[in-house]
């Protein structure tokens, strides 16, 4: 069977999965045929954001999963940095040396190494739940490489597994609209005011303002206000 053919049919069983644990499953089994045997579907944290209420599928390792959270490994990891701002797939050993290069960030790629996770391909992707999505597969080869077919078949795949989580996790984001007072308030915390200035720019209480950013925050399922920015700008919520 070739990708192509594996490729379309992930396509149109993702249209039959009730539950994000048969869509893991099915990726799993389709990434497999081109060397990946772990993945990660997970929206990418903005600052200081935590990871595990991103993350939308989970094939990591167990024990890296939780090493990687608890050590808050997002922040240092060359991969996930590069993450932020990759428009394009790319492979981890191609993140640029002066995100790759740092301690910290070898210091993750050699414990990766330790659960079999030698080389990886990263499919970045728009998102209506996160500002930056992506779709992180790893192999226990050390320099695995696609082909051009392979590539775009797991692309294909990427995007078409994000866009079945989201209406199987999330169908409410369909939904969100802020309020007028809302897009007040968030766009003034994006030109970084404090809660205090806000209130004395638009005449409400602290309390007020800081009830509108948690609202927002809840709205859009992220734990952070500039998690709330970037989502609302990447959406065209409020103006940049």
């Amino acid at each position: 069977m070739t990708i192509e053919v594996d490729t379309f049919e992930f396509v149109e069983r993702c249209k039959t999965h009730r539950s994000t644990d048969a869509l893991l499953g099915d990726l799993l089994h389709t990434a497999s045929k081109v060397g990946f045997e772990h993945l990660i579907v997970s929206g990418v944290p903005a600052g200081n954001e935590a990871l595990v209420p991103l993350v939308e599928l989970n094939g990591w390792p167990d024990g890296w999963f939780q090493r990687y959270v608890e050590r808050r490994y997002a922040d240092v990891d060359g991969v996930c940095r590069y993450s932020r701002t990759a428009i394009n797939p790319f492979y981890w050993q191609d993140v640029p040396g002066r995100l790759s290069a740092t301690a910290s960030s070898r210091l993750v790629a050699n414990e990766a190494t330790d659960f079999g996770l030698m080389s990886g391909y990263v499919v970045p992707s728009y998102s209506r739940r996160h500002w930056q999505a992506l779709v992180s597969f790893a192999s226990p080869e050390k320099q695995l490489r696609l082909s051009r077919r392979q590539q775009t078949a797991v692309n294909l795949m990427s995007m078409m597994t994000i866009r079945c989580v989201e209406n199987l996790r999330h169908p409410e984001v369909l939904e969100i609209v802020l309020s007028p007072r809302e897009q007040e308030v968030l766009t003034w915390a994006a030109m970084d005011k404090t809660a205090d200035e806000i209130a004395d720019i638009l005449r409400i209480s602290t309390a007020t303002v800081r009830k509108h950013l948690q609202n927002i925050r809840r709205t859009y399922g992220v734990s952070s206000t500039l998690g709330a920015v970037a989502v609302a700008m990447h959406r065209a919520h409020i103006a940049p």
